[in-house]
């Protein structure tokens, strides 16, 4: 059994079945302090490009010094929602007004073992958020979906070739500036292209069940799945982002290793998985024209 983290019963049972809660979370104060902050972290930022997140960058001094502040920050409002919990870091995360802005559908990695705890991030957008700007969206009750699989840089997620079915699937969040989405690690969600012509802001912290050892995956070349038990703080310390994430982990300790069979579903399969999941959540329709009215029932504030 994988323990409660939410204090509020309401709020786990709707996390458990979804997949995610939407809360209100930051003050006023404390949204115009942190765009501040993202503002004298980042003297410069790409006006053309893809998404980017401060985890991308090689320098470690400045992704330490963005994650504590974020931590700081978001500490009471960690201490208001959660029980038994433990936190692993921040990160600021931006939209230039782009074509190319679009964060592709995926799952979060594995670094929990999920049959024993729960690892979740808590994305805040620091302005409202509407249609034009990149809203979050979020195929919901895709977390836990039976299928069993494990999630890396090295791994394919169970969905590889079937990823616009998936994102038709998805339900975009117009939440308000300082409101967070929680999502469960393994939840399926995409972000759409920032069309708004103004730079999207938001930060991305992550939580999990208290003193949950900290895991990562690798797949060698000959098929096999290495599992690292991993430092407290690895999500900041890879030199090189782009080529060190799918390289064999050179800190933590090797536990484990074993044979993986390819996750990948055939689409025929899977598009009734992905409409079950959905439907289990409580979400019948996968159509667009629902999308507010299905958004301000699922929108729960503590």
């Amino acid at each position: 059994m994988v323990p409660h983290i939410f204090k509020d019963e309401v709020l786990q049972a709707k996390f458990e079945k979804q997949g995610f809660a939407i809360v209100q979370f930051l003050l006023q104060d404390e949204i115009e302090f942190l765009n501040k902050k993202f503002d004298e972290l980042h003297p410069t930022v790409y006006s053309e490009g893809g998404f980017m997140s401060g985890s991308f960058s090689n320098d470690f001094n400045y992704k330490k010094t963005a994650s504590d502040l974020i931590v700081s920050v978001f500490g009471k409002h960690f201490e208001r929602l959660f029980t038994n919990y433990q936190t692993f870091g921040g990160a600021f995360l931006y939209k230039p007004p782009s074509k190319g802005s679009e964060l592709g559908v995926h799952q979060d990695w594995t670094i929990v073992d999920e049959e024993k705890y729960v690892a979740l991030n808590c994305w805040v957008p620091l302005t409202d958020i509407n249609e034009t700007n990149g809203a979050i969206q979020v195929l919901p009750g895709s977390q836990y979906s039976g299928y069993k699989t494990f999630r890396a840089p090295t791994l394919p997620f169970f969905f590889e070739g079937s990823e616009q079915e998936v994102i038709d699937r998805t339900i975009p969040f117009y939440v308000k500036a300082g409101e967070a989405v929680i999502l469960n690690q393994s939840v399926i969600h995409y972000s759409s292209p920032n069309r708004s012509g103004k730079l999207r802001k938001a930060i991305t912290a992550g939580v999990k069940t208290k003193d949950a050892p900290m895991i990562f995956h690798y797949q060698t070349p000959e098929h096999k799945i290495e599992r690292f038990e991993m430092p407290e703080d690895f999500l900041i310390r890879f030199s090189n982002f782009a080529t060190s994430i799918f390289e064999r982990p050179v800190s933590g300790r090797l536990i484990s290793t074993a044979n993986y069979p390819s996750p990948i579903i055939d689409k025929k399969e899977l598009i009734p998985l992905l409409d079950n999941l959905k439907s289990h959540a409580g979400i019948s329709s996968p159509t667009s024209s629902f999308f507010a009215k299905v958004f301000s029932k699922l929108k729960e504030t503590v």
